[in-house]
């Protein structure tokens, strides 16, 4: 007898619809994106014992789909939609329909193998705290530019009250996600494990228990290329101004929250963290550019929390 071919499955999730397509069947149905169209999925894909079920990231209206496979022991992955993207580009799929992209997402999960998940409370909670609160960071931002041009005393007056309004929403996030970090015993010990290194403070480690959750079980390597500050080479061909082959390496891709958030972390380490100030010391007199020596710190400073977590005993992680 022929062995039963492995079996894949991809979800395009959309606020009111899920359309799924099933690899090698070719199969597509639709169904509502509730909890009773969940049910009638898992109804579906318990039978076909899918290899691998993929669904994308889209701004958290695939969060309780995920959480009902989950709870049902259907292992999903979420992966990030720029990546099929580029995958359908470069399989000549340009057509975009809910349908197709199934089909795409479907294809993609027999193609590769995305890291599977499981959904967690607690760190989405978290997420949502860190979001939020940076929105608020980017409207005083805004608003702070806005008050220099500002000539009516009046307006100055309203700008300066929304100001100090903004600043203490602020702080009361900031407790809020302290809180929540408090009320689970394992995402208080890895904020303890993530702030014991000098430089790491509230907003870093519930960014990194919230938006990196594979911290601790990756290489250095993975860590680094995971937020982008993994230096890239550029060594194709022969470099027509020098005659060489090695290029300017330079970071690319990755997670831009989190690095930018690890970036404001880094200028306070390189001044209060002793192996990281020597470190940025070391390489500015080495001759390397300030923003080069810091995006060389943060790596730095990423591959030590990585460890950190990785060799506590029982090992931890962020999921």
């Amino acid at each position: 007898m022929m062995a039963s071919p492995d079996v894949f499955v991809g979800i395009d999730v959309s606020k009111d619809r899920l359309d799924v397509h099933v690899r090698p069947l070719e199969a597509g149905f639709a169904v509502s994106n509730e909890a009773a169209g969940y049910a009638a999925l898992i109804a579906r894909l318990r039978p076909l014992r899918a290899k691998r079920i993929v669904l994308e990231a889209t701004g958290g209206y695939e969060r309780a789909l995920w959480l009902a496979l989950s709870e049902a022991g259907l292992v999903a992955a979420v992966v990030n939609p720029r990546h099929v993207r580029e995958f359908a580009r470069a399989a000549g799929r340009l057509a975009k329909t809910d349908r197709l992209d199934a089909a795409v997402i479907a294809h993609f999960a027999e193609t590769f193998v995305p890291r599977p998940g499981k959904p967690d409370a607690v760190a989405d909670r978290l997420g949502e705290h860190v979001l939020y609160r940076r929105s608020l960071q980017e409207e005083i931002v805004a608003l702070e530019h806005q008050r220099r041009r500002l000539e009516t005393p009046a307006l100055r007056e309203r700008a300066a009250r929304r100001h100090a309004a903004l600043r203490a929403e602020v702080k009361e996030i900031e407790r809020e996600m302290r809180a929540i970090v408090d009320s689970d015993p394992g995402k208080k010990a890895l904020f303890a494990c993530l702030t014991a290194l000098k430089g790491v403070g509230l907003v870093l480690a519930c960014t990194l228990i919230a938006n990196m959750r594979e911290l601790g079980s990756l290489t250095r390597h993975q860590a680094a290329a995971l937020i982008g500050v993994a230096p890239l080479n550029h060594d194709s061909g022969v470099r027509h101004d020098s005659g060489v082959r090695h290029g300017y390496r330079a970071i690319a891709g990755g997670r831009r929250r989190v690095r930018n958030v690890l970036y404001v972390a880094t200028l306070s380490a390189v001044r209060c963290n002793g192996p990281i100030r020597e470190f940025y010391r070391r390489l500015s007199a080495g001759g390397k550019p300030a923003k080069v020596a810091l995006v060389a710190c943060m790596r730095k400073m990423l591959v030590m929390l990585n460890g950190r977590l990785r060799n506590t005993s029982p090992p931890q992680r962020l999921e």
